[in-house]
Order: structure tokens, then C-alpha cells, then sequence
């Protein structure tokens, strides 16, 4: 009986890291950050993705302004993620950025917010 429960144990442990591990695709989640020039006024974006196994599907905002991508990629060799989209003013709006720290949780792409032709820089962090 001990050497069942310690067994148990033993499997526990080592199999805690690979369950933790599993968080699905890289760009999966809610996303938030601030765009804007620096020191000026700073605007929220809210930004879900999902991987439905074959392309990136997302929505700027979500709620009743919302606004879903007409398209995304990743560069999975330089992990690099780009999402176009329009506004509801009918501006267009275009993300590239670099996925950080890819095997934590707390994972965040850096890149520009270019909105109406105007760039920006924006950090999204993962929720």
C-alpha cells in the first residue's frame, strides 16, 4: 500500500509541470493595452484571439463596439502576429507585433497599432 501512495505521489509531481504547461495556442485569451503617442492621451484596446486549428479569428473590443479581424497570420518561425481590421468609422486599422515570453502564462506582444495611417506603439498583455 505504501508503495502505491507513493507512487501516486511520485506521478503527481511529475506530471503537475506538463498540466500547467497546457495553455492551448500561443494567441489564444484576452489581450489589453494602451495605444497612443508617447506622453499623449492613451486609448484602450481590448483584443480576444482564438485558433480555431486552422487560421487566427479575433475581435477588437468586444462588447457593442465591437469589431472582428478581416485578417490575421503569425509568423511562427519569428513570432511575429499581424491583425488588420476597420474601425466603425470606416478607418483602417492595422497591428504588427512580436509575441514575448512564449512558454509563460504572462506572455505580451510588443508592435505598432497603425490606425487612419497613424502609428503607434502598443504592448498587449495577456490576461
Amino acid at each position: 500500500m505504501k508503495r502505491i501512495s507513493f507512487l501516486i505521489i511520485v506521478l503527481l509531481v511529475v506530471f503537475q509541470d506538463a498540466a500547467i504547461a497546457q495553455e492551448g495556442y500561443p494567441l489564444d485569451g484576452t489581450w489589453r493595452g494602451s495605444w497612443g503617442t508617447p506622453g499623449g492621451e492613451q486609448t484602450l484596446a481590448v483584443v480576444v484571439m482564438n485558433w480555431d486549428g486552422e487560421s487566427i479569428n479575433g475581435r477588437i473590443n468586444p462588447g457593442r463596439n465591437m469589431i472582428f479581424f478581416e485578417d490575421a497570420s503569425l509568423d511562427a518561425e519569428n513570432w511575429v502576429v499581424r491583425f488588420t481590421s476597420t474601425s466603425k468609422q470606416g478607418e483602417p486599422i492595422e497591428f504588427e507585433g512580436v509575441l514575448e515570453n512564449i512558454g509563460s502564462y504572462n506572455r505580451s506582444i510588443s508592435g505598432t497599432w497603425t490606425i487612419a495611417g497613424q502609428e503607434n506603439q502598443l504592448v498587449l498583455r495577456r490576461e
